[in-house]
């Protein structure tokens, strides 16, 4: 009963099979007909292709790679734990803003790339600002030629001009590079192994020098903020100590000046009620010591303290010439052009063919 029921579903599979057959054939034939057509396609492709090779600037690759070491209270593992996002995983808690991926959307973030954009660099022998070089290198200037907006004709960022100062136009230029980095994988931040804790940062231009320079710019903008936001307290308070141990220092130099001067006057001893002011001048000197000598101390407290939450950026590997270079080779140009081409005609006719068969 079981070989009856099954020969009618062998007996479908083979005409299927016999179908897909005969209109494979049929597909063939009707192309083998058409092959000019698809010569003709197959070399445009090529030739297009050969054309984009020698068109097409190549790209620049520049890849830095770094680990954060951040030392706290917790210790050097727990710290080096809790600034990638392991600490939960090992026990360590981490409430800092720059743990785990925070740290790199911080990198890939608009201050930090507008901030890196704006740091002047020596290019071609001028001093300018990196934004300034990306515009000369990638002729946007001939691009704004017939811009209705009359600024953008000749836009620039002159060097240690403060951001606040910019014109709306020379935001949005800012901003739009900055959205092409990001949108257009320019630059990439990654970690390719979490327990490891290495960050990759990669970034490609048409330009070797500014390729290299965003990178090493950028981690030094990214460090130099993380670095303020984490000692930001601590500094405050070196500061005030200063201050205070200054103010100190005066008076006490001031009592010693007023002890010296008052013993000089009162030379004569029948006077015995001249000695109180040298008296109250001296006690006053051994006062303000003491307490500038506290101060002192305190401060050099302050001070490693301070040193102990800086955190440590160890650079693992830094761009170095020459860069690793993209470009569409003439071999890679032919072959992709032409390959291209041959699919779209063939998808073309079989498409027409098709069509032609339902009609």
């Amino acid at each position: 009963m079981d070989n009856a029921n099954n020969k009618p579903i062998e007996i479908a599979k083979e005409i299927s099979l016999k179908k897909i057959l005969l209109q494979v054939k049929e597909y063939k034939e009707f192309l083998l007909t058409k092959w000019k057509i698809i010569l003709v396609f197959g070399f445009g492709g090529a030739f297009i292709g050969l054309g984009l090779s020698f068109v097409i600037k190549p790209t620049y690759n520049a890849n830095l790679s770094f680990v954060l070491v951040e030392r706290s209270s917790g210790g050097g593992l727990a710290s080096l734990a809790s600034t990638f996002g392991l600490g939960n995983m090992i026990g360590f808690g981490s409430n800092n803003a720059f743990s785990g991926d925070n740290l790199l959307e911080i990198i890939k973030s608009r201050y930090a790339v507008e901030k890196t954009l704006l740091t002047p660099i020596d290019f071609n022998g001028k001093n300018v600002t990196m934004i300034d070089a990306y515009i000369q290198f990638n002729n946007l200037h001939k691009k704004w030629k017939n811009s209705k907006k009359i600024e953008l004709r000749s836009l620039n960022y002159p060097v240690n001009v403060k951001r606040e100062a910019f014109t709306r136009v020379q935001d949005s230029v800012l901003l739009d590079i900055y959205k092409k980095f990001i949108e257009s994988n320019d630059l990439k931040v990654v970690r390719k192994d979490k327990k490891i804790g290495v960050v990759n940062v990669d970034f490609k231009s048409k330009n070797e020098l500014f390729s290299k320079l965003f990178v090493e710019n950028l981690i030094d903008q990214t460090y130099q903020f993380y670095k303020d936001t984490r000692t930001v307290q601590s500094r405050v308070n070196i500061e005030m100590m200063e201050h205070t141990a200054d103010s100190i220092r005066n008076l006490y130099e001031n009592a010693l000046y007023g002890s010296a001067s008052v013993s000089q006057v009162n030379i004569n001893p029948a006077l015995q009620t001249a000695v109180v002011p040298r008296i109250k001048q001296e006690n006053d000197a051994q006062l303000y010591g003491a307490v500038y000598a506290e101060v002192l101390k305190n401060l050099e407290t302050l001070k490693l303290d301070l040193a102990r939450e800086t955190p440590i950026m160890q650079i693992v590997d830094t761009p170095r010439f020459p860069l690793k270079r993209n470009r569409i080779g003439i071999i890679k140009g032919v072959v992709f052009g032409g390959g291209i081409g041959g699919i779209l005609i063939l998808l073309f006719l079989l498409a027409k063919f098709n069509l032609k068969d339902v009609l």
